[in-house]
């Protein structure tokens, strides 16, 4: 029992592509280059639009968590003496919260990573 198509068109593209080169052909090499270009292109204007960062959020509610919870001890405990000592405590923790975001900045990428990217509109990749 024979295979009447075994010699199609097809069968000897794919007997063309299964060839092993050292270099792929310039013809394929351009056109696969000219298409990532493109897709670059495209990805480059649908980032159009707006980014907010938000790596100062985390920060400031730690900041502003501390500083009420400081207000609330020093107008609920009578003693003058430790209402100032848990006052200085939730100050001190509110001042390493910023520390702590600062060196966080400074040592990895927060800015990219906290934040909020709002598009320009609907983009679709169209192949010309």
């Amino acid at each position: 029992m024979a295979k009447k198509d075994f010699n199609t068109e097809f069968d000897g593209l794919l007997r063309e592509a299964l060839k092993t080169t050292d270099k792929p052909d310039v013809r394929l090499d351009n056109g696969l280059k000219a298409e990532l270009y493109e897709r670059e292109r495209f990805l480059r204007q649908g980032r159009a639009g707006r980014s907010i960062s938000l790596w100062y959020l985390p920060m400031v509610l730690n900041l502003i968590l501390f500083l009420l919870l400081g207000t609330a001890l020093v107008l609920l405990i009578d003693s003058l003496y430790l209402s100032v000592l848990a006052a200085a405590a939730c100050v001190y923790m509110g001042i390493a919260g910023v520390v702590i975001t600062v060196v966080g900045i400074k040592r990895t990428d927060l800015r990219e990573e906290i934040s909020v990217h709002i598009k320009k509109g609907e983009q679709r990749y169209e192949k010309a």
